[in-house]
């Protein structure tokens, strides 16, 4: 099957080996993917795991798992991505829907490399 990130790539070769811990994203874009197939599958440990150990005291754990839990992810589109060093940034636009009303959410996620993992910084909507 392919992946739910829409890469276009097969889920085993994509956000499977992230989502199953196997290995580790090996650059922002491939983290920002495992994320948004994490909420389409309802793994929010993945998405904790994920968000930079500096800032995950501010993730407000209850508000995330809700919208997640309550909304229907439709598709994923990645408009940029760039990486220099220990930090990244991607450019996405997620589509979904919640309380039976269609949304978009256009945001740009830095990321932050530490100790050779890629974590999940903030997001600012665009």
């Amino acid at each position: 099957m392919k992946c739910v990130c829409g890469s276009g790539k097969p889920y085993d070769e994509c956000c499977g080996p992230l989502l199953a811990r196997a290995r580790p994203a090996a650059t922002p874009e491939a983290l920002m993917r495992s994320r948004y197939a994490a909420y389409v599958l309802k793994d929010f440990d993945y998405i904790v795991e994920t968000t930079d150990p500096d800032t995950r005291d501010l993730f407000d754990h209850d508000a995330n798992r809700a919208w997640m839990e309550e909304s229907t992810f439709v598709d994923l589109l990645v408009l940029a991505s760039s990486e220099k060093g220990s930090r990244g940034t991607v450019e996405f636009v997620a589509r979904f829907s919640r309380g039976g009303a269609d949304q978009t959410h256009h945001e740009r996620s830095q990321f932050r490399k530490h100790k050779g993992r890629w974590y999940f910084s903030e997001g600012e909507t665009v």
